[in-house]
């Protein structure tokens, strides 16, 4: 994988002009992962480009900095930008970085790979790049290091996000991801009836009725092809 080559395409030049925009108006360590960042280094497709950041600047000024930025910079992919979905990171988690939050909530190596406002692709796992490549799910473990203990959602949202990874890109996991994602069935009964509810309704909008029967032999394989019958 030639990330130089990545880094110098014009959309990810443009996209670092937005960072760095933000960056110089107190918008702190604004980055993009996951999404549109996986896309650049593992092929497939994605519907927007999410930033995430750090730093005292509500997330509504700072909706308001990335209009003005996408106004100066005015990207080719500028209706692929999520101005009402940039997330700061620290007011709702805590964290102090934004690659704690890429570490601690974004699933697995690939979608922790950000891009920052120097313009360059980081690889916080020393994972991403190389798993990219070989198409394997590593989920980060960094939610349960260090006496963390996710919620049942987060449990929950964590496996499924994964399967969904697994099943619409042809991921192979690691044999530790594969043993935590068969252990996460264990938390769906502690859900309440709304979280229940999100997670069946998300699963709903993922997979046309086409794609189903295939996805649901993915998510068997860990045990959790139940949530195609609720």
């Amino acid at each position: 994988m030639n990330i130089a080559a990545i880094e110098a395409q014009e959309d990810v030049r443009q996209a670092t002009e937005v960072l760095a925009y933000l960056e110089t108006h107190d918008v702190r360590e604004p980055a993009i992962a996951a999404g549109w960042t996986r896309t650049l280094i593992a092929g497939g497709a994605t519907a927007d480009i999410d930033i995430s950041y750090v730093g005292q600047v509500h997330y509504r000024d700072a909706q308001q900095i990335l209009r003005e930025a996408l106004d100066i910079v005015h990207p080719a992919n500028q209706a692929m930008w999520d101005i009402e979905g940039i997330w700061n990171a620290e007011l709702v988690y805590g964290v102090h970085h934004t690659v704690d939050n890429f570490l601690l909530y974004y699933l697995n190596s690939i979608d922790s790979v950000y891009l920052a406002s120097d313009g360059r692709l980081h690889d916080p796992t020393n994972f991403g790049f190389q798993d990219a490549t070989t198409r394997t799910l590593r989920m980060n473990m960094y939610d349960i290091a260090d006496g963390r203990t996710p919620t049942a959602s987060e449990h929950v949202n964590a496996c499924l996000e994964n399967c969904r990874r697994m099943a619409k890109f042809d991921w192979q996991p690691t044999a530790e991801s594969a043993a935590r994602i068969a252990a996460g069935v264990q938390y769906w009964p502690q859900l309440s009836v709304t979280e229940v509810e999100y997670f069946t309704r998300k699963l709903a909008t993922k997979y046309s009725p086409a794609e189903r029967p295939q996805a649901r032999s993915i998510y068997a394989e860990f045990g959790w092809d139940f949530i195609f019958d609720l």
